[in-house]
């Protein structure tokens, strides 16, 4: 049985979903056993900055929140008003912006970071445009510090980043875990870059 907090969560993400399915990408949140993998291979220290990118309702906010990763040091990035406004009251003290993530490296120098060690994203990067998806995994990569680590899922067993901009962006990946647990069950990828 799902508590007040979780239906209001779920409500939000249904409305949301109904008004842009493209920009939402799935007709439930992501589940805890996806969340937890994530963040588990995500591995973030203590001192890491971690920049979070398509929050939605917070499955995975709450997951590096719970991993010990300290409000303070958490930036979300959020597109839709009603996202952005439902996290900065769900989780005080973690800095939420509403931007586009292809804007990530301006969005970040406003907060007063050039790059970053940590980068977890919740977008679903399949569903949209060719054009969209590269302009956003440039802009993942050019944020990201030297041997930095990103971590992205994905609905199907294809990259979800676009091959040619990870290699011009000097990105390595691959396929890191399946979440069969999750509804649908997700394929998990880890990106880092080189230190040149």
């Amino acid at each position: 049985m799902l508590n007040a907090k979780s239906q209001k969560s779920r409500l939000l993400f249904w409305q949301r979903y109904l008004r842009r399915p493209l920009g939402v990408g799935a007709i439930v949140p992501s589940g805890s056993s996806l969340a937890e993998a994530m963040v588990k291979l995500l591995a973030p220290g203590v001192d890491d900055i971690v920049v979070e990118i398509g929050p939605g309702t917070g499955p995975f906010t709450r997951a590096l929140l719970a991993s010990g990763v300290a409000p303070s040091q958490l930036i979300l990035i959020e597109f839709d008003a009603e996202f952005v406004l439902h996290l900065r009251q769900k989780f005080p003290g973690v800095t939420v912006v509403q931007g586009d993530a292809s804007e990530l490296p301006r969005l970040l120098k406003e907060q007063g970071h050039d790059k970053v060690p940590k980068i977890l994203s919740g977008l679903p990067l399949r569903s949209m445009p060719e054009p969209v998806r590269a302009a956003i995994t440039r802009a993942m990569a050019t944020s990201l510090a030297a041997q930095g680590s990103l971590v992205q899922f994905s609905y199907f067993l294809a990259p979800p980043l676009t091959q040619a901009e990870v290699k011009a962006c000097g990105l390595t990946g691959h396929r890191a875990k399946t979440v069969m647990a999750n509804i649908p069950p997700a394929f998990v990828w880890h990106y880092s870059k080189s230190a040149a």
